[in-house]
């Protein structure tokens, strides 16, 4: 049992020091050669823009003109049973060699209340021996590992995965500005908020970042990032700046339908 148990905390060793990096650190552990195929079974929500106003355009459903970042209630949505989230990672800098180098990274949370608690945390990495799946339904959980299967009790493991994704509002604060409206993002209609270094907690080089709040239910649905950083991660030159962006996506499924199931690998 105590070996199952490390497996899992294994990947929530994965999310904790990759995801350091998903805003501002630079601590990251989590190498992707390529981008996720098909058979991963990941999705990265891609925004659609449909016909939009600037923020001084006419539109009488726009959100506030500004909002206040620390209002918690953008980062609720009380009354969705289940849940998706995903932050997906890259990081665009050159090598000690100087040649570039280029490294992304995708994590996958989905949590669902009903009938029974169940939660499913994925990281996607191509060709190395990150890649992890670990589900918890009610007391049980199950972890893959390099293609096996190591079923653990619930109860057995320190912490949970999902304590170490990113929370968003320990990010970022201050009030930010409407830069546009009616976009539509995650399958909701947006308005698209504008951050500045001072909504930033970290300290490093900002280029750009915006937050999409959901005209229906008043959340953030995403979250964009792009900065600059010295960081020696995966091979990074720490002496020169890599640029770095990251993409948070948060999807309430209202009707709880997400289908999280015991691995096929915990299933033979």
């Amino acid at each position: 049992m105590k070996k199952r148990s490390s497996i899992f905390l294994t990947l929530a060793i994965i999310l904790m020091t990759s995801l350091a990096c998903s805003v501002g650190s630079t601590a990251v552990s989590t190498e992707v050669e390529k981008e996720p195929t098909a058979g991963s079974e990941q999705t990265n929500p891609v925004a659609t823009t449909v016909p939009s106003l600037e923020a001084g355009g006419n539109d009488p459903s726009a959100g506030p003109e500004t909002i206040d970042l620390t209002n918690s209630a953008l980062y609720i949505h009380p009354n969705a049973p289940a849940y998706t989230f995903d932050v997906a990672s890259k990081f665009s800098g050159v090598d000690a060699t100087g040649s570039a180098k280029e490294v992304s990274l995708l994590m996958t949370e989905e949590t669902q209340t009903l009938p029974q608690n169940t939660q499913r945390f994925i990281v996607v990495v191509t060709g190395g021996d990150g890649s992890a799946e670990s589900v918890i339904i009610g007391d049980q959980g199950y972890s893959v590992f390099q293609e096996t299967c190591y079923p653990f009790p619930a109860s057995s493991t320190e912490g949970n995965p999902s304590d170490e994704m990113p929370n968003l509002q320990e990010d970022i604060k201050g009030e930010a500005p409407r830069v546009e409206s009616g976009i539509e993002v995650n399958g909701f209609v947006t308005d698209k908020y504008e951050l500045s270094s001072e909504n930033m907690v970290s300290d490093d080089e900002l280029i750009s970042a915006f937050v999409y709040v959901a005209r229906d239910g008043g959340f953030i649905t995403r979250f964009e990032v792009q900065f600059r950083s010295k960081t020696d991660y995966q091979g990074l030159d720490p002496n020169q700046f890599t640029d770095i962006t990251t993409t948070h996506n948060y999807i309430p499924v209202v009707d709880g339908s997400l289908d999280i199931v015991i691995p096929a690998e915990c299933n033979k």
